[in-house]
């Protein structure tokens, strides 16, 4: 262990490196821990933490540099308001979770006084603000909103996006059957589109805090050689990039601890274990954000105004003043109503249909969520976290958990809107039926919850969990493969062992491999490059040229089924199967739709001919 040095610090605590680099802080009171994770966190990740906030709020090219693409992501950060009622978040907390928040930032603020300005900070010539309450709250709804709700409002505008095109309504509804069987696309497109980010904004976007793909597995007593609960879990650290999203630390008070993988700017543990219980979470994908569409007008004395059955009513304008450095300042308005906030500028596109976004996240209580986490490195036992993590508004995540006493489980968290019998989410209806609106928020009880099941096992790797006749939670859900696979080695290795969950989490067998191949070998020529995939273990292993091979064909095979013009078009269908993180609706709905032996999509041709 390497001793840090701490300058002047206002607790008593001792800070450590060990050989991996990974901080070790210890205090007498978990206070005195809160106060180094936040010194900590200033001394590793000050850039990350406070260029970060700077993003949030919508600063970026005010503080940072003066660049298209940071004035982009302030309009859209200004738009969605993350930075609100921050003031009125923090006057909600309880006095313990306030205390305990004052703690931390009091470690950052302490940390960054050491630190200085970095390198990246001297050269864009940043000045650091203190870390307060807000700054932390506000990390939170970047890290609710930032990856999971930018990534559900992307693919519901490529939806709209995909209508617009001109694509057949047949086809359409047969690609994401069910989803839009009762959808106007006479509607949509009329509705107009606009600030859709660009893809500079977008990966400006994925260097924040986020969470996206991730799985996690517990198996109880009777499943495991040590007869001890065991606990897996991968949120995608993503440590092969500088800065890594998560901050690996060891905190230790008294005769408590918890290691795990922290976020700079906030005092929450994704993925942890103390003395008595261990976690993970996996990104639930639960949709709570929706587009309605806003039929607008000018009115007679020249404002703004939106339609609720026939009646007219103003909007509610705020104007975003947008700095720039060495330039003059931009001024932008953001229209609101009773739903949300207007997606774009009637100056500009006139009146018409104009789409709108809600979310839950702008709901007052948000703020709580800091409290859920915090109680949680209190909790003893898997029952009594479920309870704490089920009541967290955002994001929405998958809880795995394991105690010491040998008990497991999985909850659910995330506020829901109750929407209207026929509207799910997914695609924009039209605002002025209240029929439409949102009626409040869904109960807990309907969230997924699992404790001690009967098969000795809780897995979750983002796919679906919605309970039929129940409501949608999940609008665009990942295929169900790694959960899958994950199930298929847990029931076939029996008793699993430390090394046999090491291996799951290695594993590389791709179950959509398998599954595709069952529908494209037939169609294949004899040849070399059939009996190659026909011997294939479907394993991705870096020195596999028959997994290369396999995702050329799958590929090739999209565009030959969607690439053509009176389908979705080759331009648009090569973008989609690139951008994975934004079209794995689409490619969700691609694979489902390769198993049917008829389609729409084939009509006027054999299948066989496309895959060959």
């Amino acid at each position: 262990m390497t001793p840090i040095r701490i300058a002047n610090p206002r607790r008593h605590i001792r800070l450590f490196r060990d050989l991996h680099g990974v901080a070790h802080v210890e205090g007498a009171t978990w206070l005195d821990a809160l106060y180094g994770l936040g010194y900590m966190h200033a001394i590793d990740r000050p850039t990350q933490m406070l260029f970060g906030r700077a993003m949030a709020l919508g600063r970026a090219a005010e503080r940072i540099a003066n660049r298209p693409e940071l004035v982009e992501t302030d309009k859209f950060f200004r738009r969605v308001g993350l930075y609100l009622n921050l003031d009125r978040e923090v006057s909600a907390l309880d006095d313990h979770t306030f205390g305990q928040l004052t703690a931390y930032c009091q470690g950052v603020n302490d940390g960054l006084k050491a630190s200085g300005r970095t390198l990246p900070m001297w050269a864009v010539g940043f000045k650091p603000r203190p870390w307060n309450q807000e700054s932390v709250l506000l990390i939170g709804n970047l890290l609710a909103f930032g990856g999971l709700a930018v990534s559900q409002m992307e693919n519901e505008r490529l939806l709209v996006e995909l209508i617009h095109a001109g694509i057949s309504d047949e086809g359409l509804r047969e690609l994401f059957y069910p989803q839009l069987d009762d959808v106007d696309f006479g509607l949509l497109r009329k509705t107009k589109i606009a600030n859709k980010l660009s893809d500079q904004a977008l990966e400006l976007l994925t260097d924040l805090p986020r969470l996206a793909g991730s799985n996690a597995w517990a198996v109880s007593p009777q499943r495991s050689v040590s007869g001890a609960a065991m606990l897996a879990s991968d949120p995608h650290l993503e440590i092969n990039r500088l800065p890594a999203i998560w901050y690996e630390v060891a905190l230790r008070w008294g005769d408590n601890y918890a290691l795990g993988a922290s976020l700079p700017g906030c005092p929450l543990m994704a993925v942890a274990r103390t003395r008595n219980l261990a976690w993970g979470v996996t990104y639930m994908k639960g949709d709570t954000i929706d587009y309605f569409v806003e039929d607008v007008r000018r009115g007679a004395d020249g404002k703004w105004q939106y339609r609720r059955g026939k009646a007219w009513h103003d909007f509610d304008v705020r104007e975003e003043v947008i700095e720039r450095k060495s330039d003059q300042p931009q001024t932008h308005r953001v229209y609101c109503n009773d739903l949300g906030v207007l997606e774009s500028d009637p100056e500009r596109l006139d009146e018409g249909y104009h789409l709108s976004m809600s979310w839950t996240g702008h709901l007052p209580g948000g703020g709580q969520a800091v409290k859920s986490w915090l109680d949680l490195v209190q909790c003893e036992t898997a029952r009594a976290a479920m309870d704490v993590v089920r009541d967290c508004p955002q994001p929405t995540l998958c809880f795995v958990l394991a105690d010491r006493d040998g008990h497991i489980g999985m909850q659910g968290c995330g506020r829901f809107p109750k929407r209207a019998p026929r509207h799910n989410g997914l695609v924009p209806a039209a605002a002025w039926n209240t029929a439409n609106h949102w009626r409040g928020l869904l109960p807990a009880d309907v969230l997924p919850s699992v404790y001690d099941p009967p098969e000795g096992f809780v897995a979750t790797a983002n796919e679906s969990i919605n309970v039929p006749g129940g409501p949608q939670l999940v609008t665009q859900p990942v295929p169900a493969y790694r959960k899958q696979r994950i199930v298929e080695r847990l029931i076939a290795m029996g008793q699993a062992s430390l090394e046999s969950m090491q291996q799951l989490q290695y594993d590389l067998v791709s179950v959509q491999a398998r599954d595709l191949l069952a529908v494209f070998l037939p169609h294949l020529p004899a040849g070399t490059l059939k009996e190659r995939l026909a011997g294939w273990d479907c394993r991705y292993a870096p020195d596999s040229k028959e997994a290369s091979l396999f995702q050329r064909l799958y590929v090739n095979v999209l565009m030959e089924v969607f690439g053509h013009e009176q389908g979705i078009g080759w331009r648009r269908t090569l973008y989609l199967v690139s951008r994975v993180g934004f079209s794995i609706m689409v490619i969700t709905a691609a694979d489902r739709l390769l198993k049917k032996e008829k389609s729409y999509w084939w009509s006027d041709r054999d299948k066989g001919e496309l895959i060959r």
